[in-house]
């Protein structure tokens, strides 16, 4: 509990400065490129065409979920993804990437994997903005359920966060990790409902992933159903995993980030 409260002290006592890194962070990922921040929004709609493409027309032969066309189906669920993956790996390698940098700096370890989550977050409003024009264009219009994007939001960087806490520390020391954690992250990507449909009890073995509650959290606000409100203990046990995650980060970052430089 107490190096918990330690970790959310310093993110409160470094707030403008973990958004003024950012910031810097964003614009030097893009600052080589002619294009910038259109390379940004680019690549996931590529991604996106090629998926409605062979899932859409390949496999499914174009018919519908749910009564919902595949591409708002699609997108609505794939547009977190492209947030939450690259957040999950870049996360989890950020401190053994830049603790020799930040090292000489006087600022806690602990800001460095929320500067670099909230950093590929600016890439998912625009994925966001984009998403609701082509909801728009299906006839799904804004409405109060839009609402719950601001709770899926803080729901998303929350579990980032803890997650990139904990394996940020654990990379640092075993950096075998990484390539561990990129091979589940390609997995996940088919074992959560971005493609299909589970059900029955396939279905509740899958809810046990976090991630999974993101995915259709989303696809519900952005379509207007009531997924959201109906699963309420879902989300219950979904907070459950993500403060055990951080309570346990933030263990092992403070008992393991003084030697982090060591593993550099």
């Amino acid at each position: 509990m107490q190096s918990a409260k330690q970790v959310l002290l310093e993110l409160y006592e470094n707030l403008y400065l973990i958004f003024r890194l950012s910031l810097y962070e964003a614009k030097s990922n893009n600052s080589m490129q002619y294009l910038g921040f259109f390379w940004e929004l680019f690549t996931p709609t590529l991604q996106v065409a090629v998926y409605w493409f062979v899932f859409g027309f390949g496999i499914r032969s174009g018919a519908p979920i749910d009564g919902v066309p595949f591409l708002p189906w699609l997108v609505s669920g794939i547009v977190v993804w492209f947030f939450i993956s690259p957040a999950i790996t870049t996360g989890a390698r950020s401190v053994y990437s830049k603790v020799a940098m930040v090292s000489k700096m006087s600022f806690p370890i602990s800001t460095i994997p929320a500067y670099v989550i909230l950093s590929l977050f600016y890439r998912h409003l625009g994925m966001v903005l984009i998403t609701f024009v082509l909801m728009l264009a299906y006839g799904y219009t804004p409405g109060l359920h839009s609402l719950w994007l601001l709770y899926l939001i803080v729901s998303a960087l929350a579990l980032l966060y803890a997650l990139a806490l904990l394996t940020s520390a654990l990379t640092t020391i075993v950096r075998d990790l990484q390539n561990l954690l990129m091979s589940v992250m390609r997995m996940m990507m088919y074992l959560t409902p971005i493609f299909w449909v589970p059900t029955g009890l396939f279905a509740k073995i899958l809810m046990i992933n976090p991630l999974y509650y993101l995915v259709e959290g989303y696809r519900s606000m952005f379509l207007g159903t009531s997924w959201l409100a109906d699963n309420w203990q879902y989300g219950l046990y979904y907070w459950g995993v993500v403060l055990t995650i951080f309570f346990l980060g933030a263990v092992v970052h403070v008992r393991f980030r003084r030697y982090f430089i060591d593993y550099i």
